[in-house]
């Protein structure tokens, strides 16, 4: 029978069924491809976000090498008008020398204008100035390095991520957020790199970072003190483990099921979301791989985010 809906005895659709099953398969990748782009979309806007939540932390740390490599230029211009004194009479002494007609007195102009450039004093600090105008200048390119690998936009297609720059480049942007409350101590062991969405991946390592930060500054508040926040990357076997500790005060064992809940925080309204490690949870799990964490009150806590080097295509249960 060939009426529509039905089958042919070759077992090919009838002759009105593919139009409508080739429309709804279309529908279906189109729909697909949407979905694609909206995930890549709201990976690139979190990003953004973050960066946008760190700006004037950031602004500051560039502001800081900036203000170096501006006082270092202005003293070696100031260097330069005061060295120029020095020019004619080196020329005056140069020309005596060169006729013959040089005495002991000849000297005397270019000692008075050595010392009233004060010359010693300028031979020890302008290669000193020098220095920390380069030091600011790479300082300054660092971060907006760091913030363009940060907030590159990721591909569809997952891609090899070299993790233990991904945290390199993540503490650099995040470090006004640590550096007043917290040394940071790292432990980047030699692991190979982690197919991935890296975008997701970083902003994951960015949440786990900056909670660690608030933690440590909540017990140090109102002391002259610093905290600890620790991170170390491992591999086992298949997969590749991040360990990120600090020396909080820990998580209370009444909220601990809480925590990888969206939209939960402990902490004062205007402070956090309580979407931070919702997020990073979702990231670590779309990735096929978990995110568990151990605590002491007091005496902090350590996540542990283990991915496996190659995630499986299409994991969307987070």
């Amino acid at each position: 029978m060939n009426a529509i809906g039905q089958r042919t005895d070759s077992g090919s659709p009838a002759a009105g069924a593919p139009a409508c099953a080739v429309d709804a398969a279309g529908r279906v990748r189109d729909l697909e491809a949407l979905v694609a782009r909206l995930e890549r979309e709201l990976r690139q806007a979190r990003l953004l976000a973050s960066l946008g939540e760190l700006a004037t932390g950031i602004a500051h740390e560039i502001n800081t090498p900036v203000q170096f490599v501006s006082d270092s230029a202005y003293f070696v211009r100031d260097a330069m008008v005061d060295l120029s004194g020095l020019i004619p009479a080196y020329r005056r002494l140069q020309a005596r020398v060169a006729d013959g007609s040089a005495t002991a007195a000849d000297a005397e102009p270019l000692a008075a204008a050595a010392a009233a450039a004060d010359l010693d004093y300028l031979l020890e600090h302008v290669p000193t100035a020098l220095d920390r105008l380069i030091d600011g200048i790479g300082r300054v390119a660092t971060i907006v390095h760091s913030m363009k690998e940060f907030a590159h936009p990721d591909r569809e297609e997952m891609l090899p991520l070299d993790l233990n720059q991904a945290i390199r480049t993540t503490l650099v942007v995040s470090r006004n957020e640590y550096k007043y409350v917290a040394d940071v101590v790292t432990d980047l062991g030699d692991i190979p790199a982690v197919t991935c969405h890296g975008g997701d991946i970083s902003q994951a390592i960015l949440n786990i970072i900056v909670n660690a930060a608030h933690a440590v500054e909540d017990v140090v508040r109102g002391t002259q003190g610093k905290g600890c926040i620790t991170v170390q990357t491992r591999c086992d076997g298949e997969s590749v483990t991040i360990r990120i500790g600090d020396s909080g005060a820990g998580i209370p064992e009444d909220i601990r099921p809480r925590v990888f809940d969206p939209f939960f925080t402990t902490k004062p309204i205007g402070k956090g979301t309580g979407q931070g490690l919702a997020i990073a949870r979702a990231a670590v799990l779309k990735h096929g791989g978990d995110i568990t964490f151990q605590s002491d009150v007091p005496g902090g806590t350590l996540f542990a985010i283990r991915l496996p080097l190659n995630a499986p295509p299409g994991r969307t249960d987070a």
